[in-house]
């Protein structure tokens, strides 16, 4: 649980420094840049421990977790370019309504009272942390931006559902390189065939490097390897906090206002993973 409480808090974080990075570098470039600082560490891990071999990547597994995280990185930079950094974070945070039924169906873990009650609370403190009951605030944004995001969500789902699969064939640290190698590939040619011209500043370099590494290797590594210990239910809802953390550093870094919508949101969100995480070891895959 630790593990991903920490993998959150940086992924929260990766909010606001996507969107710094998007407002100055084109979405794709600013992504394929990233994703290859990522990749370079995860790569450098793997071969400290001694698990890096080619072998990995002739399982049919390490191909769709690669093509499911292109789609996801494409659709997240994208979206967070055309909407705001608390959409962002409230419509990632909702991958649980598809995990949570996935796995019910695929694994049978089951959906108790509590994780139920955990759940609805969860995404009650997300609504409230980031639309401040204002739903026509929420609906009033860049309508495509918030289908990209919903679109990164599903294929958030869907990496929940195939590591349980892929941890049969590869440990999580190869799972993770999978899924980062070879992405920045068509990400770049994308960029190259449909992208903006962008100069990317030598200033750009420490917040190219933080998302690389902070924001993408890091925790990835941290909530992959979570995985092995506790249920992608648990998890999911655990991740539910990047939201809150998302909008703690918005205040923080963006100088946005507190108020009471923000101390009820986090209460509640923290409330959620307490109900969800705490009986989380009975509920193992």
């Amino acid at each position: 649980m630790q593990l991903t409480l920490l993998a959150s808090l940086l992924l929260g974080s990766s909010y606001v420094a996507i969107k710094s990075g998007v407002s100055e570098i084109d979405p794709l470039l600013l992504c394929a840049m990233t994703v290859s600082v990522g990749a370079l560490v995860v790569l450098a891990y793997c071969a400290w421990k001694k698990t890096l071999t080619w072998r990995i990547f002739l399982t049919r597994e390490t191909w769709l977790a690669w093509l499911i995280t292109f789609v996801l990185l494409g659709l997240q930079y994208g979206g967070l370019s055309r909407t705001n950094a608390s959409t962002g974070a409230l419509i990632i945070g909702s991958n649980v309504l598809i995990v949570a039924p996935l796995s019910a169906f695929l694994f049978r873990e089951r959906l108790t009272r509590r994780k139920i009650i955990g759940l609805a609370v969860g995404l009650g403190g997300l609504f409230v942390l980031t639309t401040k009951l204002d739903v026509g605030g929420m609906t009033g944004g860049a309508l495509l931006g918030d289908v990209m995001l919903l679109g990164a969500t599903i294929c958030i789902a869907l990496t929940y559902v195939l590591s349980k699969y892929a941890f049969k064939k590869m440990t999580y640290e190869q799972f993770v390189l999978s899924t980062l190698l070879f992405t920045p590939l068509p990400l770049f040619a994308l960029y190259l065939g449909f992208g903006s011209p962008t100069t990317v500043a030598a200033s750009a370099l420490p917040l190219l490097l933080y998302i690389g590494v902070m924001c993408t290797a890091i925790p990835t590594l941290l909530w992959v390897r979570a995985l092995e210990a506790i249920s992608i239910t648990t998890s999911s809802t655990i991740i539910l906090s990047e939201s809150s953390f998302a909008v703690i550093l918005s205040i923080l870094l963006l100088h946005e206002p507190l108020d009471v919508f923000i101390g009820v949101g986090a209460a509640m969100v923290f409330s959620a993973i307490y109900l969800v995480s705490s009986n989380g070891a009975r509920d193992r895959t």
